[in-house]
């Protein structure tokens, strides 16, 4: 018999075995409960006294006296998991091209070629192993490649961001993502933590082993390859122009990244509906993680069965933009995310582990179209703009600093700020690179900030710049069977298109994408 716990409280020592917690809570035998395994953990730390919240799948004896025990103390039977419809085959498939090997592409190609269908898949960065070499050139100094960094290539921008899966989406089909990635490599865990995450160092051979499986059922990567124009004929996209030569396709998933300057030009150009949409911009702020692990632990700090602790802090004001921290990495460190050798951006990983000694997240403020330059683009014309003077005075690759309290104090820090980013940073005001607005907000959130974390503000934390591609500037606005509106055959997907942010809301995207598409073909057995 197998039946799902409410949601219990244990201490930090009863999940080391958690079939006599679990006996001990419903008071029944121990050896009543043949299995006992996660369905549900989140760690609460309030009130600097961890202790973990979790619901519990577990199996017992077939005992109608325990059966009655488990059932009148909450229990129930186990929640049935979502899965993918059951396929067809149909004999005229369409041809499927899709644009980027980010988590929107990779999904809807995972989920074609579940139903038996091969896609293409454009990508102008390189496959996983070579991107990570041209990432390490630019660590160690040496010149940006600008098709292959932190944001292109295969896997996308969240490779680099330390594989975090958490999502505020609320969608039932979040367990299909979830059993793909442990299907492919990633621990049980991600199943069931509220913050799952996989890590950069992890994901990388997941890659990998997803693009061998598209390849072993009849799908085809292109690296290297940039779309250079969509054919775009009576409002309708016939195909894609790649080294000047016309490749047909009868549908083009449109799933590029945020930082796809290139490709939002060219849509505007075609007259495919775009609209600037609200992004947040600021910092990277960068603390000791034993210091991190203090506020939030207390006393607690090295107990050996906590994780790196991790933190969320927000700020609003009736007059001010809010402010708020995003993409929070424990036991990381800050890298380069710039896509030219002229702009200066920042973003934050973690390997697996999370076991580097400092801990950094951004601190971004809300922006407005208001704020923007006119037009569909104006957003990303405007944050640009803000990219290169952030690199206005710094040597190639490096990136502007101040620490904390310099900041809070209007003054250019007297000696570098010692970070965790590569190759290096210089001494900044970064008053004198955001707009007043921002400097505002988070000037004004800081001390709010340390009334949330006691000690937050402090003089060994260190702010780099600038963190400003949050999410896209821009939507490109399509209906509710995901086509660009105007543009029949064209699907607008995940991050760059503006409907998503992070690894599984984009690739639920993909998946929603391409199961409304093999609906439209007749694909899925009908009920």
């Amino acid at each position: 018999m197998i039946l799902q716990t409410p949601q219990i409280t244990l201490e930090l020592d009863e999940i080391r075995d958690l079939a006599q917690s679990c006996a001990k809570r419903f008071k029944i035998p121990k050896d009543a409960i043949t299995e006992c395994q996660y369905y549900k953990k989140s760690l609460d730390v309030r009130h600097k006294h961890p202790r973990f919240q979790v619901i519990l799948q577990i199996c017992t004896i077939d005992d109608a006296r325990i059966a009655r025990i488990l059932r009148d103390a909450g229990c129930t039977d186990p929640i049935k998991m979502p899965e993918l419809p059951r396929f067809v085959q149909i004999q005229n498939r369409p041809r499927i091209c899709i644009a980027g090997a980010g988590p929107s592409g990779l999904f809807a190609a995972m989920t074609f070629a579940a139903a038996g269908f091969c896609v293409d898949i454009f990508e102008r960065g390189k496959k996983v192993k070579q991107r990570a070499q041209d990432i390490g050139t630019l660590i160690n100094g040496a010149k940006l490649n600008p098709e292959s960094n932190i944001c292109f290539g295969e896997g996308g921008a969240g490779t680099y961001s330390d594989g975090k899966l958490m999502t505020r989406t609320k969608s039932r089909e979040i367990p299909i993502i979830m059993d793909w990635f442990v299907q492919f490599g990633a621990k049980e865990c991600i199943k069931y933590e509220a913050h799952p995450h996989i890590g950069t160092d992890c994901l990388m051979p997941i890659l990998v082993k997803m693009r061998e499986y598209l390849e072993a059922h009849g799908s085809r990567y292109f690296f290297e390859h940039r779309i250079d124009d969509l054919i775009i004929e009576n409002g309708r996209c016939r195909g894609i122009v790649v080294n000047g030569n016309r490749l047909d396709y009868d549908i083009v998933l449109l799933c590029v990244g945020h930082s796809a300057d290139d490709i939002f030009e060219m849509l505007h150009r075609h007259g495919v509906q775009i609209e600037p949409k609200p992004f947040a911009v600021g910092v990277r702020v960068e603390h000791p993680q034993a210091l991190i692990n203090e506020i939030q632990y207390g006393t607690y700090a090295n107990h050996p069965l906590l994780p790196a602790a991790e933190y969320a802090v927000r700020f609003n004001h009736e007059t001010l933009p809010s402010a708020f921290s995003f993409c929070m990495c424990p036991g990381g460190r800050i890298v380069a995310s710039q896509t030219t050798e002229d702009t200066r951006v920042v973003n934050g990983m973690s390997s697996s582990l999370r076991n580097g000694k400092y801990a950094n997240s951004a601190l971004v403020v809300q922006t407005t179209p208001e704020m923007f330059e006119p037009g569909p683009l104006g957003g990303l014309h405007w944050i640009r703009k803000l990219e290169r003077k952030a690199s206005a005075n710094c040597p190639p690759a490096f990136a502007p600093a101040q620490s904390m309290m310099d900041f809070l104090h209007h003054r250019t820090s007297s000696q570098n700020p010692h970070t965790t980013y590569k190759p290096g940073t210089i001494p900044a005001n970064l008053h004198e690179i955001l707009p007043k607005r921002i400097c505002a907000s988070l000037e004004a959130a800081l001390p709010v900030f340390n009334s949330q974390m006691r000690g937050f503000v402090s003089s060994e934390a260190n702010l780099v710049g600038i963190e400003s591609r949050t999410s896209s500037p821009l939507r490109i606005v399509r209906d509710d069977r995901f086509c660009a509106i105007g543009t029949e055959g064209l699907y607008p997907l995940g991050e760059g298109a503006g409907y998503a942010g992070g690894i599984t809301s984009c690739a639920l995207d993909g998946m929603h994408a391409a199961l409304h598409l093999l609906q439209h073909y007749g694909a899925i057995e009908s009920n």
